[in-house]
């Protein structure tokens, strides 16, 4: 493997200080395992930054996702983080922990339309869940944002500037909805968290039919949160400078806020905010001063006002760096790169700054050189097998590609400066990121890349609720929609890794996790790539799509299976399994489902009092209070056809994977033959398929769409045919139409025979040209 030549390179050529470490790099090689050939993984640094950013599309939140979105299977969800009640935080997990006269006395400035609502959407999911945590937000803006500001030209190049500039926008659109401020500007309340992780990790299932309690959490002079606070100040002062050329009015605002929020963290008392108050055990915060400082240094870059670095020279860790690596718990990688460039424009900062921590006289400060001790330390100790740096198990490739960016950073400001490499004037730490990148994208003993979709090898199977389109995490189905470009937790220390949903360790994903690596690609191509690195074309691909459905957007179905319990004397019980699924990204919370089903073979033409009509399982009842669907007694469509109803009052069930199941029929008295019942014609039958019906534990791998089972909303067939042949009114939307007119002209094939007949429109058992006359005759009955 190519790290291992890179690894042993750095280690020669590193600080003589670690010369130690440097040989315990070289003793660790020798116990490298065989490896597959990396030759079919693709180094193609402009395609990996087009991909990474595509993590933050699968997370967007909020009601300006399906304007902002790349994704098509990403839509609006959470919508009602813009409406969160005004009231303490109850037993439904709404309200917020802002206290009751906090807000009468600020209810003008958190409620200024006066509904009894605070508005605190946007923003980003944090991992495969649906909250939206304070520090690792903070954190991905920053440092996402960051990488666009140093490697720009990189994103220029490549095309993938306007999708960075939107995703930084989407950042800071939420930060500074979600800062409450005075008539004098000052701020009064900044809402850095929406969500409870306690509550959301109870559900799997896409966000935009969430539909649990999300309280919201504030920072505030009663409530100090100085890191959230901090480094989200952080974020917008970094794009003031992104958007400062293409628009400069929305950068000012991003530096106007930036600045109201660092004089908020700095007039308060400084703390972090409560372990027990919103991030719990998720992301409790060890320090607060990182933050502060790393924000201080960015606002006195821009202004170069002295009272950023008086406000923050007494906080600096500057000893901090080697200990550990940047990320959001630890922001003392991204202090010292900020002030190695203050140094360069104002020495005395070293000067002042060993002052103010109380440091001997004769020690002398240098940032820049601080990062280079700090990178030469972590790059020649925990070491795989591989050579691959392993920090920690959980996340393991958040952390080296952190170190990675920062070592880029560093390089473009020190390359050529021999003295923090006396030994080796003319090496850069790019080569070790290069090798280390080269690791992550298949160069490993097991050729996988962890970047998902990025490679014939990559991971699979990510820990994230919307792009599995599962039930449950222990699932171990396919995925439904391939998550882009997201970093997985990585491999072990032995370099090993398990590509299952279920495990949010090797393949957790996250916002922080995706942050470094996006600047990281950044920066290796514009050091080491070259014009034949290229972004894919037409990306992402389309959606594999059913095949009887040419287009997407307004389609819904139940999918299921069954079984039939059949007795000796002729009667017995079908037993049935039905989820809701849909391709549209608009939620209902009115939807049923008829089965419709024969009484022919009853004797006495009628529902008999023996008849078997029983609920066996409801998933969404055994996980969301109050929610139950509820079964109807038979209704008679027509003659002998009756049907039952499945509704789900109030909840968005399609697309949840939320399971129902049932049994129909009779155990004695009249007779039972599904056979002859509509709804069942097309649906697999499990004890044909040799397969045990009672013992499967999520099904989802079973269920198979059921054209006869229709799906209704608020009484309006939306899915399905029924008996006598009604099926939903099509509405074509104008970009359905241009696809569909050049198949009807025969200028595009149909993907099959299939799809092609439901556009039979005149009936004459061809689709041609003809039914492209018809086409329109529709359009003009559609939009009369």
């Amino acid at each position: 493997m190519k790290i291992l030549k890179r690894v042993s390179a750095f280690a020669s050529a590193a600080v003589m200080a670690l010369t130690a470490s440097a040989a315990g790099s070289t003793a660790v090689a020798a116990t490298t395992p065989d490896v597959v050939d990396y030759a079919e993984t693709e180094n193609n640094w402009a395609k990996l930054l087009q991909y990474t950013l595509y993590f933050y599309d699968a997370n967007m939140c909020g009601t300006g996702v399906s304007d902002n979105n790349r994704l098509s299977w990403r839509g609006n969800c959470h919508v009602y983080d813009s409406k969160v009640p005004m009231h303490p935080i109850d037993d439904d997990h709404t309200g917020t922990n802002l206290s009751e006269s906090f807000m009468e006395k600020y209810k003008d400035i958190l409620d200024p339309d006066g509904d009894g609502f605070i508005d605190v959407s946007g923003g980003f999911h944090d991992a495969g869940d649906h909250v939206k945590f304070g520090l690792p937000e903070a954190y991905a803006a920053s440092v996402v944002s960051w990488g666009y500001y140093e490697f720009r030209e990189a994103y220029e190049e490549t095309g993938q500037a306007a999708h960075a500039e939107t995703i930084c926008r989407y950042f800071c659109d939420y930060f500074m909805r979600s800062t409450f401020r005075d008539k004098n500007g000052d701020v009064i309340a900044f809402c850095y968290q929406v969500g409870d992780g306690a509550v959301d990790h109870s559900y799997w299932q896409s966000p935009e039919i969430d539909a649990m309690g999300r309280p919201a959490f504030f920072a505030t002079s009663e409530l100090p949160t100085t890191d959230d606070v901090s480094e989200s100040a952080a974020a917008l002062a970094i794009n003031y400078y992104n958007f400062k050329e293409t628009d400069p009015d929305y950068a000012e605002k991003c530096l106007d806020y930036a600045k109201a929020l660092f004089d908020f963290a700095n007039k308060n008392e400084k703390k972090v905010g409560q372990g027990k108050d919103g991030p719990a055990s998720f992301y409790t915060s060890s320090k607060w001063e990182d933050d502060f400082c790393f924000a201080a240094g960015w606002l006195y870059l821009i202004t170069l006002d002295h009272d950023y670095l008086e406000a923050c020279e007494k906080y600096i860790d500057y000893y901090a760096p080697p200990g550990y690596v940047l990320c959001w718990n630890d922001m003392w990688n991204g202090v010292g790169l900020v002030f190695g460039r203050i140094q360069d424009i104002y020495p005395e900062v070293c000067e002042e700054t060993r002052v103010a921590i109380g440091r001997g006289q004769y020690e002398v400060l240098d940032f820049w050189e601080m990062e280079a001790k700090a990178l030469n330390t972590v790059m020649t100790k925990k070491l795989t097998p591989a050579g691959y740096f392993h920090l920690d198990t959980w996340g393991s490739a958040r952390y080296n590609t952190a170190v990675q960016f920062t070592a880029l950073v560093y390089d473009k400001y020190n390359k050529g400066k021999d003295k923090y490499n006396e030994k080796n004037p003319d090496y850069t730490f790019t080569e070790w990121a290069l090798g280390q990148m080269e690791y992550i994208i298949g160069d490993n003993p097991l050729g996988r890349s962890y970047v998902v979709g990025y490679g014939e090898n990559s991971v699979k199977y990510p820990h994230h609720r919307a792009a599995s389109g599962l039930t449950m995490a222990e699932d171990p189905a396919e995925h439904k929609h391939v998550l882009y470009g997201a970093l997985a937790g990585g491999p072990d220390e032995n370099d090993e890794h398990n590509d299952v949903t279920k495990d949010w360790v090797y393949n957790e994903v996250t916002i922080d996790y995706n942050a470094a690596i996006v600047g990281a690609a950044a920066g290796l191509y514009l050091y080491k790539g070259d014009k034949t690195m290229k972004p894919e074309e037409n990306f992402p691909p389309a959606e594999k799509t059913d095949d009887t459905q040419l287009f997407s957007g307004d389609d819904f179905w139940a999918a299921g299976y069954c079984s039939d319990a059949p007795e000796k004397t002729g009667s017995g019980v079908t037993k049935l399994t039905f989820f809701v699924n849909t391709d549209s990204l608009e939620p209902h919370d009115d939807i049923s489902i008829r089965y419709y089903f024969s009484i022919e073979e009853f004797e006495n033409k009628a529902i008999p009092g023996s008849f078997v009509l029983q609920k066996t399982y409801d998933q969404v009842e055994t996980e969301v209070t109050g929610k139950a669907a509820v079964l109807s007694q038979p209704k008679q469509y027509k003659d002998d056809i009756y049907y039952i109803e499945i509704s789900w009052p109030d909840y968005a069930i399609a697309n949840s994977n939320k399971k129902y199941q049932l049994i129909i029929g009779n155990y004695y008295g009249e007779k039972w033959d599904s056979s002859n019942d509509w709804s069942k014609k097309g649906m697999i039958d499990l004890t044909e398929e040799g397969e045990d019906y009672d013992n499967i534990v999520s099904g989802v791998e079973f269920a198979k769409r059921c054209e006869n089972v229709c799906v209704y909303a608020d009484g309006k067939l939306i899915g399905g045919t029924e008996p006598d042949g009604t099926k939903p009114a099509k509405v074509y939307k104008v970009a359905q139409l241009v696809r569909l007119r050049r198949m009807l002209l025969g200028l595009e094939a149909f993907s099959s025979e299939d799809a092609a007949k439901q556009f039979d429109f005149n009936g004459d058992g061809e689709v041609d040209i003809h039914d492209e006359v018809e086409l329109r005759k529709l359009l003009i009955a559609q939009n009369a």
